[in-house]
């Protein structure tokens, strides 16, 4: 189970952003996620990140325990469960240095994210 969750970036990308920051909001994870996915010839909507994230990848990690997600406020967490993913996640963070780049704080805001 733990390589299905991980086999896709961005639920990786989900993760990698929720361990480094806390309680996001879904439009800054989707931000994230389609600044990082955008290259100099195709800009990733963030729209469409956020609508994946929403309707396919927050499920399943929350299904799996790995995150809650409030879809009344919009906003995910680190759930317990999630700490069994940390080695894997050591490993791929390695290999894909640029979305974890992507996912640092500097422009993430408290009142984003309600609190």
């Amino acid at each position: 189970m733990a390589f299905d969750l991980l086999r896709d970036a961005r639920r990786r990308g989900v993760l990698y952003t929720l361990k480094r920051n806390g309680r996001t909001s879904v439009a800054e994870l989707a931000r994230r996620i389609a600044a990082w996915q955008s290259d100099e010839r195709d800009e990733t909507d963030p729209s469409a990140v956020e609508t994946s994230l929403v309707h396919a990848h927050l499920p399943k990690l929350s299904e799996a325990s790995v995150v809650e997600y409030d879809r009344e406020s919009g906003t995910v967490e680190l759930a317990d469960g999630g700490e069994e993913l940390d080695p894997l996640l050591r490993c791929t963070r390695e290999r894909e240095p640029d979305l974890f780049r992507a996912t640092r704080s500097s422009n993430l805001h408290a009142r984003e994210v309600g609190q």
